[in-house]
């Protein structure tokens, strides 16, 4: 009898301690830092987000707008502007051309820099020549942690980066809103289109 016993107690100890090998969805949070969207013509917005000051109620003047485009299409786009809902706004360093399948934005530059922003999370509308606009929600970083070393203005418009010369990034995920598809991604930069 005596080990019939012990091998239910063992077996029910087994089962029991199976019980949590599971992946928890409720727990999911995205491996970027930015939003993502997929727009029409093949444009692709991934890992975008604004670069705020290291203390969240000393807002900067300026706030470096970070992430990558990437033109999925076969016809060369550009970037004319980006607009800020609710005030504030975005100054490009210059035409941001997006050639067919080259991620623009890879690096430690930022796209753009912003002003007048307010707030954790920034509706913004990134409108092109050849494609129509995306519309997303940006969150605000602090300028903390692995951020703290990122330049705080553009030096120039980004330039295309070949597929081969991409630096290595994080692992992708799905974070996108507004009027754009979700996607996945790599940030800050993007090895995934």
């Amino acid at each position: 009898m005596r080990p019939i016993v012990s091998a239910m107690v063992a077996l029910a100890l087994a089962a029991g301690g199976c019980a949590k090998l599971g992946i928890d969805t409720v727990q999911w949070h995205p491996q970027n830092d930015g939003t993502n969207a997929d727009g029409r013509n093949g444009v692709r917005l991934r890992n975008a987000f604004l670069l705020g000051g290291a203390d969240p109620a000393k807002p900067p003047p300026q706030f470096p707008l970070y992430g990558v485009l990437l033109n999925a299409g076969d016809q060369p786009l550009q970037l004319e502007r980006i607009t800020v809902e609710g005030g504030g706004s975005v100054q490009l360093p210059g035409p941001i051309n997006l050639p067919p399948q080259q991620p623009v934005g890879m690096g430690e530059q930022p796209l753009a820099t912003a002003s007048g922003i307010r707030g954790g999370a920034v509706p913004m509308t990134f409108t092109f020549r050849g494609a129509p606009p995306i519309r997303v929600t940006v969150p605000v970083k602090p300028r903390t942690g692995h951020f703290a070393h990122l330049t705080p203005s553009p030096a120039g418009p980004p330039s295309p980066t070949s597929p081969g010369t991409a630096p290595p990034s994080p692992s992708p995920t799905s974070t996108g809103n507004g009027t754009g598809t979700p996607g996945s991604s790599r940030g800050p930069g993007m090895d995934n289109p």
